[in-house]
């Protein structure tokens, strides 16, 4: 059983680290991160790893660190660039050579990048990023073990269904696993949002109470049905105190909001802004369309386990 694994050793270091509490995952701590996955994945017999060959040695680090307790590993036949486009390439290639699973470590943009790659991908998730919304936040042994038992057993119910967000506007296209969010900015800037006062409106996949960013907000407006988005607009006099960011807890205000399922279209607020996707802007736009569609599927480790 082939499982693909991208590692990305730029997540976790944008600016949020200099405008909040969000922590820095170095590239040691991360390659620490890859050997106990790699550890784990040998709990079932006859799994193999394709990795990206990351250009700061991420895997080959963590290979070096687990040794013989590894999962045999092999490298992409990919040239690397240094930027998102790695993961995205390394993504629509591992499906191609039929992989079973896709392993990313990194935070929710590093996720993001890999669904653009390969959209319906078996998705295990792995944190070292900043808001980690999406990714795993457990025990990389355990994520590892519970990978194997679930790919080795066949079980069909170990990775639950995901929905995605599609955004197409007059200026491009992206896609967000977890939120898109207009935003009152003109500019991408550093691309992390900061301020509740610039948000116009935006959907949102997630609605956990653990979560952070604007998942956070949906989650103290109640449980969301799966398969379904939670479309917000900003403003008002109501407000939802939420995790805005690592070691940021703010008063976002909310006028309404409305649960969407997969299939459904709206058409985004025709005020001049910038669309951020899963909390980083990246889009300028005059007007926009924002489709619910269907996403990867993610471990789900209880079940797995």
């Amino acid at each position: 059983m082939l499982v693909g694994l991208v590692a990305n050793p730029t997540s976790s270091k944008d600016i949020r680290r200099l405008t909040t509490l969000a922590r820095v995952v170095d590239v040691e701590e991360k390659a620490n991160l890859v050997a106990r996955l790699l550890v784990g994945l040998t709990s079932a017999a006859g799994i193999e790893v394709m990795a990206l060959d990351d250009p700061a040695g991420l895997v080959r680090r963590a290979v070096g660190m687990a040794g013989d307790s590894a999962a045999p590993v092999d490298y992409l036949p990919l040239e690397v660039h240094g930027d998102e486009s790695d993961t995205r390439r390394a993504a629509e290639m591992l499906s191609d050579l039929g992989a079973v699973a896709l392993v990313t470590v990194g935070g929710d943009g590093t996720v993001r990048a890999a669904v653009e790659g390969w959209r319906r991908a078996r998705l295990v998730p792995l944190a070292a990023g900043t808001n980690n919304a999406f990714a795993l936040t457990e025990e990389p042994s355990v994520v590892g073990m519970a990978t194997a038992v679930a790919l080795s057993s066949g079980a069909k119910d170990a990775f639950r269904p995901t929905t995605a967000i599609e955004v197409e506007t007059t200026d491009g296209w992206a896609l967000a696993v977890i939120d898109a969010v207009l935003v009152r900015s003109h500019w991408v800037g550093a691309g992390a949002i900061r301020d509740p006062e610039d948000l116009i409106e935006g959907v949102v996949t997630s609605s956990r109470r653990t979560a952070v960013g604007i998942a956070s907000v949906s989650a103290a407006l109640g449980p969301l049905a799966p398969g379904h988005v939670r479309h917000l607009r900003f403003g008002g006099t109501r407000f939802v105190r939420a995790v805005f960011g690592p070691g940021l807890v703010l008063d976002v205000p909310v006028r309404e909001h409305q649960d969407l399922p997969i299939g459904a279209e709206l058409t985004l607020n025709g005020v001049s802004g910038t669309v951020a996707v899963d909390g980083e802007r990246r889009l300028p736009s005059r007007s926009g369309v924002v489709r619910v569609i269907e996403g990867p599927s993610v471990l789900d480790l209880e079940r797995a386990l």
